[in-house]
């Protein structure tokens, strides 16, 4: 089967930007979840078709670069295509345009499937693996590497998971995720040009959660962990 590329537009609306205006990193993140579930449903390998086989998709891995956040009320479209990977990864990527086609970001995003009961990663089904997925080129490169978490870290505030930060998969949802980092980078004229967040435990209803700081030249790398367990959550590099 051979996949095209799948397109959507949005308006951007008053709950998805901040004072400055401009569509927050979140709302973007928010859309980009969109368009991957939308498609995948058109594909017949969205959540509710693998739920019916105890699987699920989670988010491994987000990469985005932002040139420019659009502004409240413009119309943007983004365009995304799943690629191949192995038999336990799949890639997807993204390209956000404004009404103009100009392109506003880029995006990567890292898919693994887990069994619902034992939450361990597991190989795609046959018919995922048959697809004969785009050969296009990435619009980031791949990272291999593993953001570390063996740094220096300044705490710099808590969050307690609460309901409505669950999802379909009855976890914190990867977005809620980077909003928490966002949230913890304080001032909010820093405008966020890229991030690479890794998507390392999940968490759930109940949990305490401690965000920490690492501090370099032009980036910070933000962790977020489990208060009583200390295992490492979520780590992401921010270039601002």
């Amino acid at each position: 089967m051979e996949i095209g590329i799948y397109t959507e537009s949005f308006k951007i609306r008053a709950n998805e930007v901040d004072a400055s205006g401009r569509a927050t990193l979140p709302a973007i993140c928010n859309l980009l979840q969109e368009v991957a579930g939308n498609h995948a449903l058109e594909l017949e390998f969205d959540i509710t078709d693998l739920h019916k086989q105890n699987l699920t998709w989670v988010l491994h891995r987000m990469h985005i670069q932002m040139h420019s956040y659009p502004e409240w009320r413009k119309r943007i479209t983004i365009e995304t295509w799943p690629a191949a990977g192995d038999a336990l990864r799949a890639y997807r990527d993204y390209r956000i345009l404004d009404d103009q086609g100009k392109e506003l970001g880029v995006a990567l995003s890292y898919w693994m499937m887990i069994n619902m009961d034992s939450r361990r990663p597991t190989r795609m089904p046959q018919e995922v693996l048959d697809l004969r997925l785009s050969g296009r080129e990435h619009t980031l490169p791949i990272q291999n590497d593993r953001i570390s978490t063996k740094v220096d870290w300044e705490d710099v505030t808590s969050f307690h998971v609460r309901k409505s930060d669950l999802d379909m998969n009855k976890h914190v949802n990867n977005v809620t995720y980077i909003q928490w980092i966002c949230d913890a980078c304080g001032d909010t004229e820093y405008r966020i040009k890229e991030m690479d967040i890794q998507f390392l435990q999940e968490s759930i209803e109940g949990d305490q959660l401690i965000c920490s700081k690492h501090n370099e030249a032009n980036n910070c790398t933000y962790l977020l962990s489990h208060h009583s367990t200390n295992k490492a959550l979520a780590v992401a590099r921010i270039q601002f």
